[in-house]
């Protein structure tokens, strides 16, 4: 199925001088974003009344001195601002950098000082966690909203509001707050948002996203997910990471698609619940979420039964086991449609559902979408021909979701071999032209849908006064795909102390809280084992392989 970038961009709003910026793309659903809070209230926005909001965020943020350039974060629970504040980012020519709120101090402060942030939006369940990484960083512009008051300001002044903690409350400039009209030209490779990954061989990298990132992933709602104005889509993806905040946030927005979005985490019951409540149509999430669901059982349901409108979903994020797929089937009748991307490059692979298409094979990741071309490396980096297994590699055509990493270029252009963006996963190509992912050729680990560094984690287990050595690995976990589990060396006590060392389930209770108060609790081990010595190459790199195989 052929796809022409250049005339699919002039149709999406693209200028013949190339000119977009995101923060201004029309939403044209009256109910674009169904916000449900937890206690089952909800509140509809159109995409009008979303972009307003981004409006008066803008001009709050250009008293703050945000300008052309500047990078703000994003730091918040789910609500109508997940949304609003990078477009009010995009709008302003800035960069937007979200933050998941599960991220603790530590990780906080390399994605702040990496990006060299120079204000933040924060609620006030996260405001603790940016403190403690505030200690170390330099001095930044915070913006609160929910702090329930809207008497402490009225004005900002050099950057500064009239609060005693220094900290702007958002909810009261808001309210006398005009909308900043005005939107910066940016071209639509010019960079709008930093979204951090996670990486084997240093800390997280920063994915330079450009304005045309929704885009480029209209093939894939297009050709795989096939939402239309008509549908009602629910995705369980945060707006910490680009699943979330684009794939089935953003993109379908544009697309004229409504998403229903919910405060809090997994809830069976009530994703159940909200789902018949709003009639939706489409169920999007990684696989974790469709496993927790089908674990839960149909009794999770409750007397009303299933949502009766539902009649697809889509998955992406790690691959998708074909028992959860087959609980779906017969349980609900819905086929889960799997599909492949990354941050750096979009949705380039998925099971598709345009009319005659074949159905998903469980366990298929699908074929390449239009507008993207797809290779298999051999080891020696030669083209796969027919049937076979290698690195997944896809052209750069120029219309990736990514085009560099935030100060670390040369890492990003290392990618690019004659044309072609090289990834780290391994894939097979069947008879069909089917692919099937195989493993990573890195050693990220992806858990509940999160791809989490092994190295972030390990230099967090070295700060711990027990911890003489560490390396963290990916293990099989039903549910999650994959679980953490840490290897690690004890540290010799002081001399002379007779103070027993903590082991067994004591230790691997320290050490998970030591992570999850640092990093978040989806990058904290589930399973701790003590070794003498870790298994390490000459050159001083731990052999991993050696430490999954073990029992």
């Amino acid at each position: 199925m052929s796809w022409n970038w250049e005339d699919e961009a002039r149709h999406f709003g693209v200028t013949r001088d190339g000119l977009l910026n995101s923060g201004a793309q029309p939403f044209s659903h009256a109910r674009t974003l169904v916000y449900r809070s937890s206690d089952g209230t909800q509140q509809d926005w159109s995409g009008e009344a979303l972009h307003a909001l981004a409006r008066r965020v803008a001009h709050v943020l250009v008293l703050a001195g945000i300008g052309p350039g500047d990078r703000v974060a994003g730091l918040l629970g789910r609500s109508p601002l997940s949304y609003a504040v990078p477009l009010a980012v995009w709008r302003l020519g800035a960069l937007y950098v979200p933050l998941f709120a599960g991220f603790r101090s530590e990780a906080l402060r390399v994605r702040l000082t990496d990006a060299g942030v120079a204000a933040v939006v924060t609620d006030p369940a996260n405001r603790p966690s940016l403190a403690e990484a505030q200690a170390q960083l330099h001095e930044l512009t915070v913006l609160v909203t929910g702090l329930g008051s809207q008497s402490a300001i009225s004005a900002i002044s050099a950057g500064h509001a009239a609060r005693a903690d220094g900290d702007l409350d958002l909810d009261a400039l808001l309210a006398a707050a005009p909308e900043h009209h005005a939107v910066h030209p940016t071209h639509h490779s010019d960079p709008a948002t930093v979204m951090y990954t996670s990486g084997t061989t240093g800390l997280p990298k920063g994915c330079i996203l450009p304005h045309h990132a929704a885009f480029v992933l209209q093939p894939f709602l297009r050709h795989c997910m096939a939402v239309t104005p008509e549908d009602a889509l629910f995705s369980t993806a945060d707006t910490g990471w680009s699943f979330g905040l684009f794939t089935t946030g953003v993109a379908p927005f544009s697309a004229g698609c409504s998403r229903l979005f919910l405060e809090g985490g997994y809830d069976a019951a009530g994703w159940w619940q909200a789902m018949r409540d709003n009639g939706t149509t489409h169920l999007a999430s990684a696989p974790t979420g469709f496993r927790q669901l089908a674990a839960a059982g149909a009794e999770a349901f409750g007397p009303d039964g299933p949502p009766r409108n539902l009649r697809a979903a889509t998955s992406a994020g790690e691959p998708l086991d074909a028992e959860v797929m087959r609980w779906w089937q017969e349980t609900l009748g819905v086929t889960i449609h799997d599909a492949y991307g990354l941050t750096e490059l979009g949705m380039v692979i998925g099971n598709r559902r345009d009319p005659g298409a074949p159905p998903p094979v469980p366990g298929s990741m699908g074929t390449p979408l239009p507008g993207f071309e797809i290779a298999l490396l051999d080891d020696s980096g030669n083209a796969v021909a027919g049937p076979g297994e290698g690195r997944l590699a896809i052209r750069d055509s120029g219309w990736l979701l990514g085009n560099g990493y935030w100060g670390r270029q040369a890492e990003w252009d290392a990618r690019l071999q004659d044309g072609w963006w090289v990834t780290e996963d391994v894939a097979r190509r069947d008879d069909a032209g089917r692919y099937w992912y195989q493993s990573r050729a890195d050693d990220v680990i992806v858990t509940a849908g999160y791809n989490v560094g092994p190295f972030e984690i390990e230099a967090v287990l070295l700060e711990h006064p027990l911890v003489a050595d560490a390396a963290v690995v990916g293990v099989p976990d039903p549910r999650k795909g994959q679980v953490i589990e840490a290897h690690v060396v004890l540290a010799a006590g002081p001399p002379g102390s007779a103070a027993a060392p903590l082991s067994g389930e004591a230790l691997t209770a320290e050490l998970k809280r030591w992570v999850g108060e640092r990093i978040g609790w989806h990058a904290a081990p589930r399973h701790v084992t003590v070794h003498a010595s870790l298994p390490r190459t000459e050159s001083g790199k731990v052999k991993r392989r050696e430490l999954r195989s073990q029992p």
